[in-house]
């Protein structure tokens, strides 16, 4: 890959401004600290990671609360049945 002008345009755009001086723009301080930046990212991270724990803690409550609650009813005895061909067989 070749660091340059590509065609004609590319160099006569390059030979225009090659003695032209830009002053590099100056890059102004924040107004916000880095470091309190820092600890409001670090708060909102561990909050999320709370939150998302006890939404984790409630889920397997639930779970575990509605399996407790499950009542388990007999519906038909499907041992005693028996399919047709060995009634039949009888």
């Amino acid at each position: 890959m070749a660091i340059g002008a590509r065609d004609r345009i590319d160099a006569m755009l390059v030979k225009k401004y090659a003695m032209q001086k830009v002053d590099n723009p100056i890059i102004q301080t924040s107004m916000i600290d880095p470091n309190k930046m820092y600890e409001a990212m670090n708060d909102y991270a561990q909050m999320h990671l709370s939150m998302l724990n006890i939404q984790q803690k409630l889920k397997n409550t639930c779970i575990s609360a509605i399996a407790g609650s499950i009542q388990y009813t007999k519906s038909r005895n499907l041992k005693s049945r028996r399919p047709k061909e060995a009634v039949a067989a009888k």
